[in-house]
Order: C-alpha cells, then structure tokens, then sequence
C-alpha cells in the first residue's frame, strides 16, 4: 500500500518539475521573440525630402517702443488750476493753438496792486519834474545853490526809476497772466491730456502730449542673419498681434477702417548701425512705419512680424519639424533606415519653413511625425508628405 502511496506522490512531483520546466523554457522563448521582434520592426512615421524652396522671410519681434521724431509735452509756464481745456484728444492743432487755460487768482490782485503804485509813482514824478525845472531857472540866476539842485535832479531821477520799476512789474505781471493760456509748441496731433479742469499744477508741469504721429519709429537690434539683407529704405509689410493703439475708438478721425490684428502697416528700413560694410553679428535696426491711417500711438507694442516681400531662396525645413525648443535639432531617417538626430543652423523663416545653413542636406529625409521616447537607432519607416 505504502509502495503505490510513494510511486503517487512521485508522479505528483515528476509532474509539478516538468511543468515548471517548460513554463520557463515558454517565458524565455517570448522574451526572445519579443526582443527579435522588437530589434527588426519598423516604426512607421511621417517625413519630407529636404529641397531648396522660395521663402517669405518673416522677422518676429516681442516688444518695441514706438516714438515720433516730432512730438513734445506740452508745459505749464505758470502756477494755476485749469479752469478750461480747448481740445480734446486726438485732435489736429496748429502751432500756438490754446491747448488749455489756468487760473492763479493771486496775478490780477498784484496788477490791480502794480496799478496804483503806477499812479502813486506817476504823481511823485509830476512833483519832481516840477521841482526839477524849477530848480534849474533858479539855478540860472544864482537864486539857490548846486547842491539843493543836486538833491532835485536827484530826486527827479528817483522818481523816473521808481515809475519805470513799477511799470516792469506791471508788464511782468501781464505776460504771467498771457501764460495762463498753455499753447501748443508745434503742430501735430493731441495724444494724450495728462490733466484735467480743476487740477491744479505747477510751472513746469507737462498738461498734454502733441505730435505729428503720421510716421512713427521703433529701434531694434537684430540678427546679421535679417540685416544682411536689408538696405535703408527697404520696405516690409508689418503686423502686430497685441498694442494699444490698435484698440482705438472708431469715433476718431481715421482715414481708413481698423482691421485689428490683420491690420498691415508700410514699414522701411531708415538706419542701420553698425554699417552693413562692417563685421558685426548684432546690427541695430531704426524703422519708420507709416502711420497716415492713424491706428498707431508712441507706446509699447508686442508681437510684431515683419514679413518681406522679396522671395530667399534657399534648403529649407519645416518648422514643425524642430524636436527642441532652441529649434536646432531635427530627426533624420540615415541611410541604414534608422532615427537619427541631426544638429542644425537655421536663419530666417517663413513661419512654416526655416532656412537650413549647416546640419542637413538636400535629398536628406526629416522626420515629422512626433519622435519622443523612440530612441535613435531604431528602424523606421517613412511615409513622405507632399512638399
């Protein structure tokens, strides 16, 4: 009994080994498989044949300061509260034209004060003269002596400068009074009322902003990879995306609708320094943007976008094909069928396509699908979209 027992529980174990045997030989063949498999698959993704190609340039700025060569605050002469404004904001002015009228209560006070001393002064003279040209008949005949007609001349004299010295005043107080009209220094645009009635301000203080705003400048330093194409007085199409001056109110005086963003302004190259002659790699770049329709303003712009309208030809790869953020490294299909990442040199771009200056040649295979976490080396292949 005990024999058939053991023979049993032998079979049992016989069993559990072998079973255990072949389940690692099982596990150890998909490994195999899986990893035979994996080293020859092909990952399918998307390409393009690099090719030279006619290009757009576009030159994409993030903020500028736009400036006129023509505008000026206008100031304040006199102390006073504004007690009535004569334009309003985006209005035409000539030069003089009053912008604004103040108020010092304290100047027709000391002119009316200024008059009487005046009048006192006048008086005073009256009597001198009077001894005066007495004094010098008597002086003729002896009948007094010099030196009391010393004293009347001097006293005559006196009285003509202390006229004279009240009169100044008066005059002095006059032309502060005519101050208090604040006049536009130059003809131009208003652009902006600093001030408003009832303020009070001081000698010195700016109260509005006038300019001749229909061509405006912004400086920017750029690569030599855009100046050396520039000459002065090349013209671009410009765009720009956010900027105060292209949510003016339709209720002011333009000569052409606001189109927002899709707004394009007339912008030319006016200066470039250092000159194109010499080395450099930073250029800076002064623009003047024609401004005659009236949506820009002086102030700080973002986004813009020159965009050229002389084709550059050139290698060119698409944009989306960069796989890092300085847009410098781009995957390859090599010639053994498998992923590579190539170093590249760009120079301008289009937005969709950018110029290739090193890493890549014409014929090479760049990847566009998306490469991440597929590990170079790997065999790939490629579905080529249509350049």
């Amino acid at each position: 009994m005990k024999l058939y027992f053991y023979l049993g529980v032998g079979i049992i174990i016989t069993l559990i080994v072998t079973l255990f045997g072949y389940s690692v030989y099982l596990n150890n063949r998909g490994e195999n498989e899986i990893a035979e498999r994996m080293a020859t698959r092909h990952l399918p993704l998307t390409g393009v044949k690099i090719q030279e190609r006619n290009i757009m340039p576009i030159a994409e700025l993030d903020l500028v300061n736009l400036y006129s060569n023509d505008m000026t605050d206008v100031v304040a002469l006199e102390n006073g509260r504004i007690v009535q404004t004569f334009v309003e904001k985006n209005s035409h002015v000539a030069m003089g034209t009053p912008i604004m009228e103040l108020l010092d209560e304290d100047i027709p006070l000391k002119i009316r004060q200024a008059d009487s001393d005046i009048y006192e002064a006048e008086a005073q003279l009256v009597k001198a003269r009077n001894t005066y040209n007495r004094y010098r008949q008597l002086i003729e005949s002896n009948a007094i002596s010099y030196e009391r007609f010393d004293e009347a001349e001097a006293s005559y004299k006196a009285a003509q400068a202390r006229l004279a010295n009240f009169e100044a005043q008066k005059e002095q107080l006059l032309i502060r009074q005519s101050r208090e009209i604040v006049n536009s220094p130059i003809e131009g645009e208003v652009l902006s009322l600093y001030q408003a009635v009832g303020a009070y301000v001081k000698a010195g203080t700016p109260v509005a902003l006038v300019g001749d705003f229909s061509c405006l400048n912004f400086t920017v330093a750029m690569n030599d990879v855009y100046t050396k194409r520039l000459f002065v007085g090349r013209e671009f199409d410009l765009t720009i995306s956010e900027g105060g001056g292209l949510q003016k109110s339709y209720g002011a005086n333009f000569s052409t609708g606001n189109l927002g963003d899709e707004q394009i302004f007339r912008a030319k190259v006016e200066k470039i320094t250092p000159d194109l002659s010499e080395p450099a790699t930073i250029r800076q770049v002064v623009w003047q943007i024609d401004n005659r329709v009236g949506l820009l303003e002086p102030g700080a712009y973002s986004k813009l976008r020159l965009h050229s309208n002389l084709p550059h030809k050139c290698l060119a790869v698409p944009v989306g094909a960069f796989i890092n953020e300085n847009k410098n490294q781009v995957a390859v299909m090599d010639e053994d069928g498998r992923l590579a990442v190539r170093q590249v040199e760009i120079g301008v771009t289009d937005g969709k396509y950018a110029e290739v200056k090193n890493g890549l040649q014409a014929g090479d295979i760049v990847i566009t699908s998306d490469t991440e976490g597929i590990e170079e080396g790997t065999q790939i292949d490629i579905v080529l979209e249509d350049n």
